[in-house]
């Protein structure tokens, strides 16, 4: 939204259906997994961070991670300017690096509504802020930078481009 990529009266139904698809699949995952085994496959959403003092890291682990896939996403699959046939490539490229460098530290959640679905399925919300807070960070620094990139126009996303049908 920071971006122009989408208006205000879809927001909400946005995150309606962000979180109902994280609840969809985490209830999924725990339908098909052994009750030992559905703490893996939550993706550790809700289990890597454990006490007080892994809080700061997983924080700025979920802002930073969320800024690079925020960035992919916006650079390569929605400006004009610089998007191309590599767009999803890049985008989850920047997905697998995250998991990679950030799994071990906040369980790499990148969007609140990952986090959202395991955390209701397993009734575990213990440090849960977490994952809404660093994304959110995350996301509002990549609208500032790529308003900032650009001041003389309102974005470099074009809202044109969620109003047409997808070729």
């Amino acid at each position: 939204m920071l971006i122009g990529g989408l208006n205000l009266a879809m927001l909400l139904p946005y995150w309606i259906s962000q979180l109902c698809g994280g609840l969809i699949g985490a209830a999924l995952a725990k339908a098909v997994s052994p009750e030992e085994r559905f703490w893996n496959a939550s993706g550790a959403a809700f289990v890597t961070v454990r006490e007080q003092g892994q809080v700061r890291g997983a924080v700025v682990a979920e802002l930073i991670l969320t800024a690079l896939l925020a960035l992919a996403v916006c650079m390569g699959a929605i400006n004009e300017k610089t998007r191309g046939p590599l767009a999803p490539f890049s985008i989850g490229f920047a997905v697998t690096a995250d998991i990679l460098a950030g799994g071990a530290v906040s369980g790499a959640c990148m969007n609140p509504a990952r986090a959202f679905g395991p955390a209701v399925m397993a009734s575990h919300w213990d440090f849960h802020w977490v994952y809404w807070l660093g994304p959110l960070l995350g996301s509002l620094l990549v609208g500032v930078l790529i308003r900032d990139r650009n001041p003389s126009r309102r974005s470099l996303c074009h809202k044109e481009e969620f109003s047409r049908p997808h070729e």
